[in-house]
């Protein structure tokens, strides 16, 4: 038998909830011999609002303002990558885009995450507004792997 976890998936967006869930993963990593995968996905419908028209300018805005989010997760991914090198976990950094949940689900399919462990709640949106751990909920309910939920 091989590891118990081999790959382990923390969506993390800063909020409060996902630096105790790396916490927690960074410590189970460090047990088990894992690699940590940190994800962030960045919703685009949150940036812009429904209903809205698109002109063409409109829609170069939209993807500077991705861009520029973009840019600033993956800086932000990397020097969290850089805190833990001494500790000797393997964290790895990916910025997607797109539906969260989905995202997150088909992340788990696609590196063969044997352990999800997410914030009760997170930041949604650019205005970083409060969910109510829609998202939680969704992956813990949907994921073929274990998931812990951090409070």
């Amino acid at each position: 038998m091989g590891k118990l976890y081999n790959n382990i998936l923390v969506p993390y967006d800063g909020s409060v909830h996902s630096q105790k869930a790396l916490k927690m993963a960074v410590n189970m990593a460090s047990a088990f011999d894992s690699a940590l995968h940190l994800v962030n996905v960045i919703d685009v419908s949150a940036v812009s609002p429904p209903g809205q028209i698109h002109s063409k300018n409109t829609r170069k805005t939209l993807d500077q303002i991705k861009s520029t989010v973009k840019t600033s997760i993956e800086s932000y991914l990397q020097k969290i990558q850089k805190d833990y090198v001494d500790s000797g976990v393997i964290v790895k950094g990916f910025v997607l885009e797109g539906d969260i949940t989905g995202k997150l689900l088909k992340f788990t399919q696609d590196h063969d995450i044997d352990l999800v462990i997410i914030g009760s709640k997170g930041l949604s949106g650019v205005s970083k507004i409060k969910t109510l751990g829609s998202v939680s909920r969704k992956v813990s309910e949907l994921a073929k792997c274990p998931v812990i939920i951090v409070r």
